[in-house]
């Protein structure tokens, strides 16, 4: 096993251990699918058990530019037949996303795990992850730093129950060895599909080096909402263009 396949099925196996170590709630699992050959899509499955019972897996597809979600994705599988289970769930949610994964080339170009920071992980940082990235003709490259902060936003209508509902913003604050101050995404409301999230964590980083072009980082960022029996987490992936 390469160095690289060998890090790739430690970081899935981390992210995936997020929600089998919980001990409540739903703490989504994720695994990075990859990235078209230009860089300009990224892929990412979301999966676990809704109410401890229910499976269900969502395939995410990224326009890497707009950091908005391709048209007609993500793909979403919820399983409640009785003989239900998660692999069930994933395999089917794969195969109605397959048709985009095949159209995008996803699997021919992984990308690199650049950092993972699972918060099963103790002294883990919450806001900040720090990398680099390896060049192909020579040593590692200058560090990259990501600083994760919370922003006031509007209390969405489901949300009108909860208590201290936020949304976040995502600075790269160094870049290439350097201090560097550049806001990559600042919410201005809270999206339908992100639950009501109380706390933010970082949660990783990959980049990708197209053949031609700058390259993408995507920044993975756990959202956790509150709820009766314990915090739901589910994932955001943003784009960053240093």
């Amino acid at each position: 096993m390469t160095k690289r396949m060998f890090m790739g099925s430690l970081f899935a196996a981390l992210l995936t251990g997020m929600s089998a170590t919980a001990s409540a709630g739903d703490i989504a699992s994720m695994q990075p699918v990859g990235f078209s050959a230009d860089g300009k899509v990224f892929a990412f499955q979301e999966f676990g058990m809704k109410d401890g019972k229910i499976p269900y897996s969502d395939t995410f597809f990224i326009n890497t530019d707009t950091g908005e979600n391709l048209e007609d994705t993500p793909y979403h599988l919820e399983l409640t037949d009785k003989d239900a289970d998660l692999s069930k769930a994933r395999r089917q949610n794969l195969t109605a996303a397959r048709k985009q994964m095949d159209k995008y080339d996803l699997l021919t170009n992984p990308g690199l795990i650049a950092a993972f920071n699972p918060p099963t992980e103790l002294g883990s940082p919450m806001k900040t992850i720090r990398y680099t990235t390896l060049a192909a003709d020579g040593p590692a490259r200058g560090a990259y730093t990501l600083l994760l902060g919370d922003v006031q936003v509007p209390t969405p209508d489901t949300c009108k129950g909860a208590s201290h509902v936020v949304g976040f913003a995502l600075q790269l604050i160094e870049k290439e060895g350097a201090p560097n101050r550049q806001l990559v995404h600042e919410d201005k409301a809270i999206p339908d599909d992100r639950g009501c999230p109380v706390e933010y964590r970082m949660g990783g980083a990959l980049v990708y080096q197209p053949a031609s072009g700058k390259p993408v980082h995507i920044a993975l960022i756990l959202a956790l909402s509150a709820s009766p029996d314990g915090r739901n987490g589910r994932w955001i992936a943003v784009p960053v263009h240093p």
